[in-house]
């Protein structure tokens, strides 16, 4: 099959380059583009809007991937309107069944729940004597209180933060003990989280933001760090799943002690696709 893939010259769409090593490790051509080609057998979109009368040109199959719903303010309106703004297409990907339940679609489309995996380069052992003790990778932006968590973690240890920072941010976190990377590519990752003892995962416990999987944090643990956490609906499920337990960000901080990580190989985007049914789907919408 020729399948098309597409890829964000703003967000980070680790899926993106998981499906393309997936797909062409089983044989098919893969288009890992910005726009895609609408004569490919199937294309894959990352949902915002795709209205109904905007139809593509060319006889792809379309497959629409839900990884996350919509944000605050009018969440409730901005997930309505992709619903029904949204042409049918052949297929639907969810990340989990709570996202498909809130969408709640009325036909009877295939489609398969996907959860996020962890590129295999960052299955690895961390340095024993690392250059920071916590890294913070991912936005800060819109994350109310993460600045403060920062500044009152580097009051005891070293601290990189990788990803995009605002002028502003960058004035108030330009302290001792706080590295700024600003953006770095996918490559650069694994030698980071070696680099570091634990991994800090802060998610706003609001809705939806507080459902849907931290891609960050089996990164980290994938990486044999430590995870310091707030508590919130998914990271409580998620660490009981897993039987592991993390330093909450509502205990005492200044002499953390990491448990060690359990294995999370199950995690591997290899394994995810697999437990998926991601192949099966696809030749399902195709027929």
């Amino acid at each position: 099959m020729n399948i098309g893939i597409p890829i964000s010259k703003t967000a980070y769409t680790p899926e993106s380059y998981a499906y393309y090593k997936y797909l062409t490790n089983k044989g098919h051509d893969v288009q890992l583009d910005y726009d895609l080609d609408p004569h490919n057998d199937i294309n894959i979109y990352f949902m915002g809007l795709k209205p109904f009368w905007k139809k593509e040109k060319g006889r792809a199959k379309e497959i629409h991937e839900y990884q996350s719903l919509s944000t605050p303010p009018y969440a409730n309106v901005k997930n309505k309107v992709k619903k029904y703004i949204n042409r049918k297409p052949d297929g639907r990907i969810f990340l989990n069944s709570f996202i498909k339940n809130d969408l709640n679609f009325s036909d009877t489309k295939p489609f398969i729940y996907r959860d996020m995996g962890v590129d295999e380069a960052l299955f690895q052992i961390p340095n024993p004597s690392p250059s920071y003790d916590v890294v913070y990778c991912g936005s800060i932006s819109g994350r109310v209180g993460l600045i403060k968590v920062l500044l009152n973690i580097a009051k005891f240890y070293r601290v990189i933060v990788v990803g995009e920072v605002t002028e502003e941010e960058k004035r108030i976190l330009s302290v001792k003990n706080i590295t700024l990377t600003g953006m770095v590519s996918r490559e650069e990752l694994p030698e980071i989280y070696r680099e570091a003892r634990f991994g800090l995962n802060f998610t706003p416990n609001i809705y939806p933001y507080n459902i849907q999987t931290s891609t960050k944090t089996l990164e980290y643990l994938a990486s044999g760090l430590g995870v310091i956490s707030n508590k919130y609906e998914w990271a409580e499920y998620f660490f009981n799943k897993i039987n592991y337990h993390p330093i909450w960000l509502d205990t005492n901080i200044c002499n953390i002690i990491a448990e060690a990580p359990p294995p999370i190989e199950s995690y591997s985007w290899e394994k995810v696709l697999d437990y998926s049914g991601f192949m099966e789907f696809l030749n399902e919408c195709i027929e």
